[in-house]
């Protein structure tokens, strides 16, 4: 998971209503942010020993800024890392960092390390913490170096399309099941287009589509120290999102379409669904709860045959408490609903049931 509550674009995580501005002066401004948590895991997500239960720590932080360079156009920078947590991050690692320039009511442009445009879609659903995510972010979930994107998002159109230049060692999925984990970039492209409705009758009614395709390197290029070798990478998703995540009622649901075709004649698809439906009240306590199911097969496209098939069928539940704007808790949970065995070669938790309780500090 992204791990955030509707970020709707890496665009708009340099402008969060967390980010303290530090400097502001004569068009030039300053902005930091972050966030330092702490979750208590039950054994059967692993995050220590074998089914052992455990504590995890992380944390964020994030540097942007902004400097007029005339009246229509302002140069713009973010750069945030993750922070040690002493399981997956043992030291900073980079999140996102770009930079652009912001053309106002016209739209930004950026060059850099972000998620591509499908997330824009996928985001309608991405508002739990680890217990969902089946779907999305199986498949193209991970940032990746070497970007150029510009996002338009004005009078309800939102259209974002993206370049993506050669990489060594990106990410692509994040599954021994699908063939490595990372992969030698030649080239690519993606984009998303989308409308959203003002108020109707709860809130507003979005609709977002996005298309993504990578090609792999070749020849010397994927040697093993550059990445594992790929013919070429497509992911398609669709999304619908009708009210505020942060108030009332919510209720979303995402498609979503993955093929990775390996050099060896392998195909390896990915395709399912995620449901959403919840209620954020005044006070400050929202609950969320959903559907997710996944299929995964691989196919030897000379032979045409169908082998490795995994069904993974999850119920995702989240209640978050937000004390105030910087200050939150959580308890989560995540229960099997029909997933097969082999669903244990995608997530290694499929068939098991986790919980999960969190606290947040977010400046």
């Amino acid at each position: 998971m992204k791990k955030s509550l509707l970020a709707l674009s890496v665009i708009a995580a340099a402008a969060s209503a967390n980010a303290a501005t530090v400097y502001d002066k004569d068009g030039t401004s300053l902005t930091l942010d972050g966030r330092v948590q702490s979750v208590f895991y039950n054994g059967n997500y692993d995050k220590a020993g074998e089914k052992d239960s455990s504590i995890q720590n992380s944390g964020r932080f994030g540097v942007g800024g902004k400097t007029q360079i005339t009246d229509w156009v302002a140069g713009i920078g973010y750069t945030q890392w993750d922070v040690a947590d002493g399981s997956e991050h043992n030291s900073f690692e980079a999140r996102d960092q770009y930079v652009g320039a912001d053309f106002g009511e016209f739209g930004q442009v950026i060059a850099g390390r972000f998620l591509d445009s499908t997330y824009s879609v996928e985001a309608a659903t991405d508002i739990y913490e680890d217990a969902a995510g089946n779907v999305q972010g199986k498949f193209n979930g991970e940032r990746r170096g070497g970007q150029l994107q510009y996002t338009y998002d004005n009078y309800g159109f939102f259209a974002q399309a993206g370049v993506q230049t050669a990489q060594n060692n990106a990410k692509l999925v994040d599954s021994d099941y699908f063939g490595g984990d990372s992969f030698a970039i030649d080239s690519g492209f993606n984009g998303a287009l989308g409308y959203t409705i003002d108020d109707v009758v709860f809130g507003p009614l979005s609709f977002k589509a996005g298309y993504s395709y990578v090609k792999g390197q070749d020849g010397k290029d994927a040697e093993a120290k550059y990445g594992s070798e790929f013919n070429n990478f497509k992911h398609a998703n669709a999304s619908i999102a009708w009210g505020n995540v942060s108030s009332g009622f919510y209720v979303a649901a995402l498609y979503e379409h993955a093929a990775l075709k390996l050099t060896d004649d392998t195909k390896i698809v990915n395709h399912g669904y995620e449901l959403a439906v919840g209620y954020a009240f005044d006070n400050g306590v929202s609950v969320v709860g959903g559907y997710e199911t996944s299929y995964y097969h691989k196919k030897n496209l000379a032979e045409g045959s169908k082998n490795s098939k995994a069904i993974v069928r999850r119920i995702p539940v989240f209640v978050n408490y937000a004390v105030n704007e910087n200050f939150n808790v959580w308890t989560e949970a995540g229960f099997n609903a029909g997933s097969n065995a082999g669903a244990d070669d995608v997530n290694s938790a499929a068939r098991e049931t986790l919980f999960s309780v969190g606290a947040r500090y977010t400046f």
